[in-house]
């Protein structure tokens, strides 16, 4: 009887231990992973764009919480320029809390980023979210960004959990950054990272 009190005492203490360290590696998952299907979402608008021959559009749908979801729509054929469902467009994509990790929240940037030291700083969750026209990408027939009325074009997107603040060094490497180029191109990194390890921000 000593020997199985023991043994569960043992065994709690090293739950009591691991639990944290899995917790932390639950939450960072879940911000690679929406940084990640974000990510492939962009690649998709891009491509669709080029394989159609026409602009497609991804519109952040998230709330002013930062809360990640997107849609990917492809331009109407015929109705040029045209976005709306009525008028033909069709969607190629849409994704929600549940599909993206209910615990991710993004925080987006309109400003020209500096080709050096981009991301030291944060852009905190629900920043540019929630806007009216919504914040987004459009890309044009070659696969570059398209100025449109239809949403507040982005040029850098930051991922984080839930909560943090940057305020330990946990949270400083979970965030992960999309920055997207004026001709189109999406990279993914890491600011915790130095810029000249290759997951690192510029």
């Amino acid at each position: 009887m000593v020997e199985l009190l023991v043994s569960i005492a043992i065994l709690a203490i090293v739950l009591g231990l691991g639990i944290p360290s899995f917790s932390a590696w639950i939450s960072n998952g879940q911000v690679r992973s929406t940084a990640e299907s974000l990510l492939a979402a962009i690649q998709l608008t891009r491509g669709e764009a080029v394989r159609q021959n026409n602009r497609s559009q991804l519109v952040l749908t998230g709330d002013a919480s930062g809360v990640a979801g997107w849609q990917v729509v492809a331009a109407s054929s015929s109705v040029p320029g045209s976005f709306a469902i009525a008028d033909g467009a069709t969607i190629a994509q849409t994704a929600g809390a549940a599909e993206t990790g209910e615990n991710a929240r993004l925080g987006v940037s309109t400003a020209v980023q500096p080709a050096s030291n981009c991301c030291a700083a944060s852009v905190a969750a629900g920043t540019g979210m929630g806007t009216n026209p919504p914040p987004g990408i459009v890309f044009d027939a070659f696969g570059k960004v398209s100025a449109d009325l239809s949403v507040t074009a982005v040029t850098r997107i930051d991922v984080t959990k839930v909560g943090d603040t940057e305020a330990n060094d946990e949270e400083k490497n979970r965030r992960m950054v999309i920055l997207i180029s004026p001709f189109g191109v999406a990279k993914l990194c890491k600011p915790s990272l130095p810029a000249s390890n290759s997951q690192g921000c510029p």
